[in-house]
């Protein structure tokens, strides 16, 4: 018994470690831009204490520069903006992440818009994925290599070129607190409307991204961990369309709602803050700042969180990496 339990671990172990080797290969597949942002995730992990957690979609992962409350305000601050986070994840991975520091954040900053609250949720409960993996004909997704297998091709062709396939939308320069620093801006930002991706999203809010964002709101309290709401800038014309749709003006009264329920703030609440003084050159699209703006942005956040009587006081050393092969700016 003793003899099968051994050979059992060590078959374990050795599909562990091939599993682990092959999914390291698959991370080659990646465009640079993205497998920055990944990596950029895991210096999480190195923080004891936070003073400003901040966590959103995309367009708070490219709105908040860490930088600049440390700067500003002398607070650590780390951007754990996620890629079409939803409030159905981000209650879950908010609960985790404080839960992995000895000491909750300071302050918590959802950042907020629309479609975020439009995607559609197929899974309620994480406990419902467990019989899918049954149901399913890719069982291959219990392995971390499998749930990579679309990065296979880039693979390939990284081996046989030394390129990586897809689009890279970052040119990223640093890594700082989970921000990806991207200069790179489009000089007519006019090309984009607001109806990109209109078939991933629900016309209307979606009822469990709703209540799971006042599930998020109600653990923020129960821990007594302050909590800001923050809408991130759109493009003024991008603005314009979004306004004009159903979707949003939902949006903007459940928003009220929730602020109301549960007494938290609001920031840039009708998205007018910085409207006349953003350019072109301020937004990586319609509705993502590239770094240039999201100093901006920054530092009106920080100068509203000074005046609102937030006061910081952490000695957390910030965590920056350069990217390879991108040159280092001088941080201004």
């Amino acid at each position: 018994m003793k003899r099968f339990a051994c050979k059992l671990g060590l078959f374990a172990a050795l599909i562990f470690l091939i599993d682990a080797g092959w999914s390291y290969l698959l991370d080659r597949g990646r465009p640079a831009d993205y497998a920055a942002f990944v990596d950029s995730k895991r210096e999480f992990d190195r923080l004891t204490q936070l003073d400003i957690l901040f966590l959103g979609d995309s367009q708070t992962a490219d709105g908040f520069v860490p930088a600049v409350f440390r700067e500003r305000l002398g607070a650590s601050a780390f951007n754990f903006g996620v890629y079409q986070l939803s409030p159905f994840e981000g209650y879950y991975l908010l609960r985790d992440l404080v839960d992995r520091l000895e000491q909750p954040p300071a302050l918590v900053v959802l950042g907020t818009d629309a479609q975020m609250f439009r995607y559609r949720v197929a899974v309620t409960s994480p406990v419902n994925l467990i019989p899918l993996f049954f149901e399913s004909s890719n069982l291959g997704a219990l392995t971390e290599a499998g749930r990579k297998k679309y990065l296979f091709p880039g693979l390939l062709r990284w081996a046989v070129t030394g390129q990586v396939p897809g689009e890279t939308r970052r040119q990223i320069q640093l890594v700082e607190n989970g921000y990806l620093q991207n200069p790179k801006h489009y000089s007519d930002a006019s090309q984009f409307d607001c109806d990109k991706d209109r078939g991933f999203f629900s016309e209307t809010l979606v009822a469990q991204q709703t209540e799971f964002f006042h599930k998020t709101l109600a653990y923020l309290a129960e821990r007594n961990i302050p909590c800001v709401i923050a809408n991130l800038p759109m493009h003024p014309q991008f603005l314009a369309g979004m306004q004009a749709k159903p979707a949003y003006q939902e949006f903007q009264r459940e928003l009220e709602n929730m602020a109301r329920t549960y007494r938290v703030p609001v920031f840039n609440r009708d998205h007018s803050l910085l409207l006349a003084d953003f350019q072109d050159e301020d937004f990586l699209d319609g509705d993502h700042l590239c770094y240039a703006g999201a100093r901006k942005f920054s530092a009106a956040f920080a100068d509203y969180l000074e005046q609102t009587g937030f006061n910081f006081h952490s000695n957390q050393v910030a965590a920056v990496q350069p990217v390879s092969g991108a040159p280092l700016t001088e941080r201004k």
